[in-house]
């Protein structure tokens, strides 16, 4: 049985305000101003109020009010602008906060979360003391939260939202919806007020009527108000499937380690960390895996959480490496108030068989991906880069830069076939100067770089045409074709050069000419690379 707990913040925009406005502070309840607030938004260039205090509520003020009629109402009214990007900022960081409860975790609108804790309560001694354990910390770091749990997400959120505090089993949905308004079945305005004028005001009134009877009342209204009604209907009673999407997919494996009283000092995680990395090994080692990507997740008291994320270049159980990985990154940790929960998950992970003989050769591979790791771990991800191969016919492109712990680099699909490329490639090829003795020949002088060279021994030409899927101007140089020669000089260096475009062909038109765009008439000589 699926166990749901939705989560309603009926002052969440007020709740986040008063903690801005209190930052610093340790909050022991919920965050209310003592005297009547509002906070007001721009609607066509008219100000109403977007959400208002519990002190103003009571005073007559409610949302969707101008400015102007609550000023009327209660004139010594406090106001200040709305922020709905900085409101759903921090609905989604609560929401990951939350992760110290479930991986499943999903937002619900502007103002609400919905929590799958199926198999989680044991972490808690049971589900009751897992809620009064999430009320309690979202009450202590300022937030006025209803909570209610069900089997189904309908069911939930609508008693967290008239019924709070409620829990619920499979067979007693029907009785614990019956007394809400049809409003909680998560219908449209327009599908509310029609079901008002045919007199069905609570859920109990929809759930004693028949099918064909309820259709036949809406008749003569848009079908899709009647599917509407139907599905929310099924899907708060658990006869049509309603799954929650969670912000991020579940980890693999994951150990956490709950404080007795909040910590402040890194030592006290750098003194836990080794025993959960263990714990996580030992779990890797008898699935035969070895770990790739592992996140330390610090949860605060205040409602925060921070995360570590560190990653190996080839699959690890090397508790000491991993150590190390994460202390090159703890600083970064900021405690505040302190921290009570740690949390170690594992998000990618590969096949890791044990191995009992280690050569010479595997040591220095295990000793090379160390180090990679360590500066990718102080110096940043996208500091460490691999070659990777790219599917291109032009030398240059053949190849580009992949982060350190990328595993497609794709190498297996190099052409074999072509004839040898040089050690060294230029980034750009680099323009010079020859003399050649036939116009399609290979050279016999050049000047590159202010050095003049004779040519002893070359080889070629090897043809590399432009790419025709790539979208190029007629005018481009790119259009051209590359005629590459291996050549050898009298000093003994060899070089791969190449000449981008043709020659003019006698008796033919100039105009009809194929000319290089960036030299006029003929073709244009280039240094690419070096051969050793």
């Amino acid at each position: 049985m699926r166990i749901i707990a939705s989560i309603w913040f009926p002052q969440w925009s007020i709740n986040r305000w008063v903690r801005i406005q209190t930052t610093g502070k340790r909050r022991r309840k919920a965050a209310q101003p003592d005297k009547a607030f509002a906070l007001t938004q721009t609607v066509n260039q008219t100000q109403k109020l977007q959400a208002v205090s519990t002190v103003a509520q009571a005073q007559g003020l409610m949302s969707g009010m101008t400015l102007a009629e609550a000023r009327a109402i209660v004139p010594l009214l406090d106001t200040a602008a709305a922020n709905e990007t900085a409101d759903a900022q921090a609905l989604l960081a609560l929401a990951r906060w939350c992760d110290r409860y479930t991986p499943l975790v999903a937002i619900d609108g502007s103002d609400g979360l919905l929590l799958d804790i199926t198999g989680c309560g044991h972490l808690y001694d049971g589900d009751q003391h897992l809620i009064r354990d999430l009320s309690e910390r979202l009450a202590e770091a300022g937030f006025q939260a209803q909570v209610a749990v069900a089997d189904t997400v309908g069911a939930a959120w609508a008693l967290a939202r008239y019924a709070p505090g409620a829990t619920i089993t499979t067979g007693e949905k029907a009785k614990a919806l019956a007394p809400l308004p049809v409003k909680a079945l998560r219908l449209d305005a327009g599908s509310v007020t029609t079901l008002h004028r045919l007199g069905l005001k609570r859920v109990g009134d929809v759930l004693v009527l028949p099918r064909p009877a309820l259709a036949r009342r809406f008749r003569g209204k848009p079908a899709k108000d009647v599917s509407d009604l139907l599905m929310r209907l099924d899907q708060a009673l658990g006869l049509k499937p309603e799954p929650i999407e969670p912000l991020q997919p579940l980890p693999l494996w994951r150990l956490r380690h709950a404080f007795s009283e909040p910590i402040q000092h890194l030592a006290a995680i750098e003194a836990v960390l080794p025993d959960l990395i263990e714990g996580m090994i030992s779990i890797l080692a008898r699935a035969d895996m070895g770990v790739r990507r592992l996140t330390l997740s610090a949860f605060r008291v205040d409602g925060s959480v921070q995360h570590i994320r560190i990653g190996t270049s080839r699959p690890s159980r090397d508790a000491a490496h991993l150590m190390r990985l994460f202390s090159e990154k703890l600083d970064t940790l900021q405690s505040g108030f302190g921290f009570d929960l740690l949390m170690l998950s594992v998000s990618e992970s590969e096949k890791l068989p044990p191995s009992q003989i280690t050569t010479v050769k595997d040591a220095q591979a295990e000793a090379t991906a160390q180090v990679l790791d360590r500066l990718s771990a102080r110096l940043g991800a996208g500091a460490v880069t691999q070659l990777k191969h790219r599917h291109s016919h032009i030398p240059e492109r053949a190849q580009s830069y992949s982060p350190l712990f990328s595993d497609k680099l794709d190498w297996h699909s190099l052409p074999t076939t072509h004839a040898p490329r040089p050690l060294r490639l230029l980034m750009r090829p680099e323009a010079m100067e020859v003399m050649a003795e036939v116009p399609e020949g290979a050279p016999r002088r050049f000047r590159w770089r202010r050095v003049d060279h004779k040519v002893a021994h070359a080889e070629g030409p090897e043809r590399i045409a432009a790419e025709w899927w790539h979208a190029l101007e007629p005018d481009d140089p790119e259009t051209l074709a590359r005629d590459y020669y291996r050549i050898e000089v009298e000093e003994g260096a060899r070089f791969w050069v190449f000449r981008r475009g043709l020659y003019g062909v006698p008796g033919v038109r100039a105009g009809d000419q194929i000319q290089d765009p960036l030299n006029g008439n003929g073709p244009r000589w280039f240094m690419h690379g070096f051969f050793a």
